[in-house]
């Protein structure tokens, strides 16, 4: 818990309202002897129209008034949100009960009686001021706790670093009322990067040095549409204690900069701003934001952690769906899509075509050039077959040897020969540098049809695989096109 504030009568406005000027004189005099700020009012209507500008701390509120008296002004203050919070103390020269409780009902907190005693009204202003801190301090006490366990849910909501940023961005600001709250990332030796935003949005004065703090070197972020002169972002050493600007300049916010650290290291920093000439950073905030840092410095380890191993995950995906030499789609991969696409095509009657394909003469390549000069074949060979697919849906993998095989969804027979004749003039423009004089070829199997029920992709495949069969009996360099599955189950099955 943070230690109880000290109490000081120079933060503290206090509204004196009587329709006697003498009486306001002695009310001043007694005030600024121990150094509250005053405002003044004469009547009850000036009160509710000088509320509009000024939120005074306490009022202190003449009884008896004419034209509206301080009951009427006292119930007027409850029925107004922003006001009801105000403690009023009333100030009359009456005894009567009845007065006394039509004071109290109406929202008073306490009163004093003319001719008043300087120290027992000096005491009660002092009391109330005190106990209206302790509630203020009890409702900021109460929104850390709320916004604290907010942002504790959000960490174990969200494994999304950027969800999470920006969740705790927007929590302080509304937790703080302040006017821009940023956090961003150290990226030496680039400078830094903007991460998350909640405010008013960026615009040139935006100006991280005027933390006024003797903190560090400057590291120009990455933030769009401002120069490094605009920002500049800094490294801090050790928050001291919030003090009240010397002096004020209207162009650049009051601004509290905590570090954020990963591992022992500096990860970035937590920005948060007040509008300019605003009131100093209390120590209750700054140690309430310190505890948010810390809770944020957990979610960001645990949300770094789970993009690596997401990152980590995907690359061990990517490498078990991957030819490890072609670096194309291998046959687990192929397998799987093959499977999904056949049942996807099945249920809404489209066409379905298969290439397979194999690279002619390779065994007497590799005799003859040897082993690596058959890799190279192989690299290039994907590469030309690659390059004939234009559609995302399209995949072309390695099948296995030399083998290739080309799985187009939503492919008629026409397009699938399109397919095989742009692969056929990709093939003979490849040159191997090892093989000069080598006139690389491919022969071609080729199904396509609409997948019926109780039929099976395998079978396809199959059906390909004799057709390129009969591609490569009959001369090699061209391609041969299967029958439809339950064309070629009638034909076995003829006597």
């Amino acid at each position: 818990m943070v230690n109880p504030p000290v109490f000081e009568p120079a933060q503290c406005l206090i509204m004196a309202v009587d329709d006697v000027p003498a009486n306001l004189k002695i009310l001043q005099k007694v005030l600024d002897t121990v150094g509250y700020r005053t405002t003044f009012a004469t009547r009850g209507q000036q009160v509710l129209d000088r509320l509009n500008d000024v939120k005074p701390d306490l009022i202190l509120l003449d009884l008896m008034m004419p034209e509206m008296s301080g009951i009427d002004v006292c119930a007027q203050l409850q029925q107004n949100l922003s006001t009801a919070h105000i403690p009023v103390i009333f100030l009359t020269a009456s005894h009567e009960i009845e007065h006394l409780a039509q004071a109290f009902e109406c929202g008073a907190v306490d009163y004093v009686t003319k001719p008043f005693n300087v120290v027992e009204l000096l005491a009660r202003i002092r009391t109330h001021l005190e106990l209206s801190q302790l509630r203020k301090r009890a409702q900021f006490q109460a929104q850390w706790e709320a916004i604290s366990r907010q942002i504790v849910q959000d960490i174990h909501a969200s494994i999304h670093l950027q969800d999470i940023l920006n969740n705790t961005v927007k929590a302080i600001q509304q937790l703080l009322t302040a006017r821009r709250v940023m956090v961003y990332r150290s990226c030496d030796p680039q400078g830094c990067k903007l991460l998350a935003l909640s405010g008013d949005g960026l615009s040139s004065e935006l100006c991280v040095q005027g933390l006024g703090c003797p903190y560090l070197e400057h590291h120009p972020p990455v933030v769009p549409n401002l120069t490094k002169q605009q920002i500049s972002l800094i490294e801090a050493a050790p928050l001291p204690p919030p003090t009240a600007p010397s002096s004020c300049r209207s162009d650049v916010p009051q601004e509290l900069y905590l570090p954020i650290h990963q591992q022992g290291q500096l990860w970035g920093g937590l920005v948060v701003q007040n509008d300019p000439c605003a009131r100093s950073w209390a120590q209750q905030e700054v140690e309430t934001l310190t505890l948010i840092v810390q809770q944020l410095e957990i979610s960001i380890q645990h949300a770094e952690l789970h993009q690596r191993l997401s990152a980590a995950n995907q690359e061990l995906e990517r490498i078990s769906n991957t030819d490890g030499l072609t670096q194309i789609a291998n046959r687990r991969c192929f397998d799987r899509r093959l499977t999904r696409e056949w049942r996807r095509l099945q249920r809404e009657k489209q066409s379905l075509a298969l290439i397979l394909c194999d690279i002619d003469y390779f065994k007497q390549f590799n005799d003859t050039y040897g082993h690596p000069s058959g890799d190279t074949c192989l690299v290039a060979v994907a590469q030309a077959l690659q390059s004939c697919l234009k559609r995302p849906a399209d995949l072309v993998a390695r099948y296995g040897g030399e083998e290739f095989v080309v799985l187009l969804p939503n492919t008629e027979l026409a397009g699938a020969i399109g397919v095989v004749e742009q692969m056929q003039g990709a093939i003979a423009k490849v040159a191997i540098a090892d093989a000069p004089t080598h006139r690389l070829t491919l022969s071609f199997g080729i199904y396509a049809a609409v997948p019926q029920h109780g039929t099976q992709a395998t079978a396809a495949l199959a059906l390909a695989d004799r057709a390129l069969y009969a591609a490569k009996q009959a001369g090699r360099n061209q391609y041969v096109i299967a029958p439809d599955i339950s064309v070629a189950s009638s034909i076995e099955t003829s006597p």
